[in-house]
């Protein structure tokens, strides 16, 4: 065999390789694990198109998402994703990811969040491939575990982190340290641009690096957001948030501030977010519930 033969056949069998997608498998209903080829999400994921390759993650609720049913989301992509398991008595899914101790937790309780359906072929032996439809994140019926091999560990978020205090209403739901924050624009034809800065009225542009602190208080009456902003030269003043802007030539919807973390990404849609701040908000003491008073019920699915 010629080396120039040699050299095709090696980048047949590596293209081969290449093209072939990481081994996959699930655990349904009644605790079989099942092999799967040629496999593919069809509902519960989404493609970072701001990314180079547009590679696709999983959107996540975690348990501290808000009951928005357009919540805070963590966009896992699915090259770090190891295994989805799925407790249906406890309407719990935890979302294992290379790289992270402690796997993430969600709820399935409320119907479209943390759903996901997945189409595989099986291979049944004598009686041929057949393509099948798994869903997971159902009380009732779903599978238990989706697994994916080869996951890898995403790099570790550098630089300074801006902290992120989401609410859900009145009730604050924690904070969170992110990197490299910045404002997510949907643009024609359903793609997304990130922006290093957001757009008040009438035509001001902020930089987020300039941001010191930053409230956001929103008007259900006109729909609007107000924002009281603190500077880093120490100036401080009251703007209105634009929703829609012009991006490049192009009409852009504001879809939220993103952030790195860990696990890939969090997008927080604006009325999920209480105040961004350079610094961590010291945390308050937890009061004690007075005698006589109940807390108050949590919301039906």
């Amino acid at each position: 065999m010629t080396r120039l033969a040699v050299v095709v056949f090696a980048f047949f069998v590596s293209s081969f390789l290449v093209a072939a997608e990481p081994a996959a498998s699930v655990v349904d209903a009644n605790g079989k694990e099942v092999q799967l080829k040629n496999w593919r999400f069809t509902h519960g994921t989404r493609k970072l198109t701001w990314l180079t390759g547009a590679p696709e993650a999983l959107a996540f609720r975690e348990t501290s998402s808000t009951l928005y049913k357009d919540g805070v989301i963590t966009l896992i992509p699915l090259d770090r994703l190891e295994s989805l398991s799925y407790d249906s008595a406890k309407q719990l899914v935890a979302a294992k990811v290379a790289g992270i101790e402690k796997p993430l937790e969600g709820s399935i309780r409320y119907r479209e969040i943390n759903q996901v359906s997945l189409v595989a072929e099986v291979d049944k032996g004598a009686d041929g491939v057949v393509e099948l439809t798994y869903k997971g994140g159902l009380l009732k019926g779903g599978v238990r575990e989706i697994k994916l091999a080869n996951a890898k560990a995403g790099a570790k978020p550098e630089g300074n982190p801006m902290f992120v205090t989401i609410a859900d209403g009145k009730q604050s739901l924690g904070t969170i340290a992110v990197h490299e924050l910045r404002a997510l624009y949907r643009v024609d034809k359903g793609d997304e641009k990130p922006a290093p800065f957001l757009m008040f009225r009438k035509t001001y542009k902020l930089d987020l690096s300039q941001i010191k602190r930053l409230a956001v208080h929103e008007n259900a009456d006109s729909k609007t957001f107000e924002c009281n902003v603190a500077l880093r030269d120490g100036t401080e003043q009251t703007l209105t948030l634009l929703n829609t802007i012009t991006l490049d030539g192009k009409n852009a919807v504001l879809e939220g501030l993103i952030g790195v973390v860990p696990a890939g990404y969090k997008l927080f849609p604006f009325h999920t977010i209480s105040e961004l701040s350079l610094e961590e908000p010291k945390k308050e003491p937890e009061k004690k519930d007075e005698p006589g008073n109940s807390k108050s019920k949590p919301a039906t699915p």
